[in-house]
C-alpha cells in the first residue's frame, strides 16, 4: 500500500516536472538514423534482460561501442561482456528516492553527456528509468507504451501482450532498425 502510494506521488511529481518542458518537432527517421551517443536503459527484470538481446545486437551494429552507455543494477554488469568498450554506469537502490526519482549525484553522471537516442528496454513502465530517459534530455527517447509513458518517451512502442517478451523485443529491434 505505502509502495503504491509512493509511486503515484512520484508518477504525478514526474509529471510535474517534465510538464512545463516543450518538445520539439522532430523528423524520426532522421533524428535515429542520424545518431550518433546512445543510451540504453537495461531492464530490470532478468527475464527481459536475456530476451533483449536482439536491441543490443542491433544498437552494436549501429554505434560504436565507444558511444554507447548502459545504465544497469548489478544484473546488467552482463552487459559489459557484450559490449567491453561500452559505457556502463551503475544505479543502486541507494541513487533513487523515496519517490522512486533518481538522486541528483546519480542523473549528473547522465547529464553530463549528450545522447541523440535514449532506450529504455524495461517492458513497462519503471519510474528510476523511464525518468533517467527524460533527463537524458535525448532528442529521441524510446519507451514502450503504458500508463504515464507520454511524460517520458517521445516514440513509444506498443506491446503485443499476445507475445513473447522475446518477441516483442525482436519487434522492437525491427522497428528501430528502420530508421
Amino acid at each position: 500500500m505505502l509502495e503504491s502510494l509512493r509511486m503515484k506521488i512520484g508518477m504525478k511529481l514526474a509529471g510535474m516536472r517534465f510538464r512545463k518542458a516543450k518538445e520539439s518537432v522532430i523528423s524520426f527517421a532522421s533524428a535515429v538514423s542520424g545518431a550518433q551517443r546512445a543510451l540504453v536503459i537495461m531492464p530490470l527484470d532478468r527475464r527481459e534482460l536475456l530476451s533483449a538481446m536482439n536491441v543490443i545486437e542491433m544498437l552494436k551494429r549501429k554505434f560504436n561501442e565507444e558511444y554507447i552507455t548502459v545504465v544497469g543494477d548489478e544484473r546488467g554488469v552482463e552487459t559489459i561482456r557484450l559490449m567491453p568498450k561500452s559505457h556502463f554506469v551503475q544505479i543502486k537502490e541507494t541513487d533513487v528516492n523515496a519517490f522512486y526519482h533518481p538522486r541528483p549525484g546519480f542523473l549528473s553522471l547522465i547529464k553530463d553527456k549528450k545522447f541523440d537516442l535514449a532506450i529504455d528496454l524495461n517492458l513497462d513502465l519503471v519510474l528510476p528509468s523511464a525518468y533517467i530517459c527524460r533527463e537524458s534530455n535525448a532528442t529521441v527517447r524510446v519507451g514502450f507504451k503504458g500508463p504515464g509513458s507520454d511524460n517520458f518517451y517521445n516514440f513509444q512502442i506498443q506491446p503485443d501482450p499476445t507475445q513473447s517478451r522475446k518477441d516483442i523485443y525482436d519487434r522492437a529491434a525491427k522497428c528501430l532498425h528502420m530508421f
